[in-house]
């Protein structure tokens, strides 16, 4: 009768920094349950590629936020640099996720493999069976929820792990703390959130497609510009321009990717978007969300964007 290995064993205790081996393919299906899962959270195909291989934690994910939602709470799980899903097995999701890992799915380099003999409930072709059936996508962001629990603003662990496992500089761990007491208030009090930018319009511009491609290098246009392409919501055709992306006004920065296809967080969902881009180093810092550590990609809406014939040169937009 097959069995797993328990994800009760005592979890690795990471810090930013720690160098961490991906455990081989047979571990770590070893682990997983019918559907794929620890504690509800997928181990995807497309993490399948990273086994065997050393990677550098980026911080620990005992927190994320959902879409600029409410905070969930995650057990044993770390975040490893610039680690981000393909979505090949998604629908060629285009979202770029960074990869929640759990520890028992890591182990510290030189650790010998397991002895055991155990064998999990799925194997390879089933992974890549669960991930999308009947049009429906069944990834880590489909199941965050699920995967996860309710951290309420008022839970004072979650600031302590901020400081003592993530090692979040004072500086920027009291600027997100007084922005989240900020907005708790201007929630209640109808005003608008910290950062936010809106505009005057229906969210539409006067703006051309650019067309970019990977490679690109554009100039992030002046907050006056973008402005004009938002709504009273600050949106632009419902896609939000968000507070961490005023930063980047006036950068040169290079473009990583299109953006065409994505999965609706904590659904089983895909929706299709046009004239966006990602930008590579362009994420969010999650200071504005509870220094939520996921690092999440920034959407960027063309029309905030002026392409450049190279580097620091401006060329034709329209």
């Amino acid at each position: 009768m097959s069995q797993t290995v328990s994800t009760k064993q005592s979890p690795l205790r990471l810090f930013p920094g720690d160098i961490v081996e991906v455990r081989p393919v047979a571990e770590i299906l070893a682990t997983l349950d019918a559907n794929g899962t620890i504690d509800k959270l997928p181990f995807m195909p497309e993490m399948l590629a990273f086994c065997g291989r050393q990677f550098r934690v980026s911080r620990q994910a005992f927190k994320t936020c959902v879409d600029d939602g409410d905070m969930r709470q995650l057990d044993d799980t770390v975040l490893l640099e610039e680690v981000r899903c393909s979505g090949a097995n998604h629908g060629s999701c285009d979202r770029g996720c960074l990869m929640f890992w759990k520890t028992a799915w890591l182990k510290r380099p030189g650790e010998s493999v397991s002895n055991g003999t155990s064998f999990g409930l799925v194997d390879e072709r089933q992974l890549h069976a669960l991930a999308e059936r009947d049009g429906k996508i069944f990834c880590q962001s489909s199941e965050i929820v699920n995967a996860s629990k309710p951290l309420p603003w008022w839970d004072a662990r979650q600031y302590v792990w901020d400081l003592k496992y993530n090692r979040t500089p004072l500086t920027q761990f009291a600027q997100s703390l007084l922005i989240a007491i900020y907005n708790k208030f201007a929630f209640k009090l109808k005003l608008q959130s910290w950062g936010s930018v809106t505009g005057p319009s229906m969210g539409s511009n006067g703006f051309q497609p650019l067309n970019l491609r990977p490679g690109e290098y554009v100039r992030v246009r002046p907050l006056s510009e973008i402005k004009i392409t938002l709504d009273g919501e600050g949106k632009n055709h419902n896609l939000l321009f968000a507070p961490a992306m005023a930063n980047y006004c006036g950068q040169v920065m290079k473009v990583r990717d299109r953006v065409e296809n994505i999965v609706l967080e904590a659904t089983s969902n895909q929706r299709k978007i046009k004239h966006t881009v990602l930008l590579e180093g362009s994420t969010c810092d999650g200071v504005c969300h509870r220094l939520c550590p996921r690092q999440s990609l920034l959407f960027w809406r063309e029309c905030w964007l002026e392409r450049l014939t190279q580097p620091g040169v401006a060329g034709a937009t329209n």
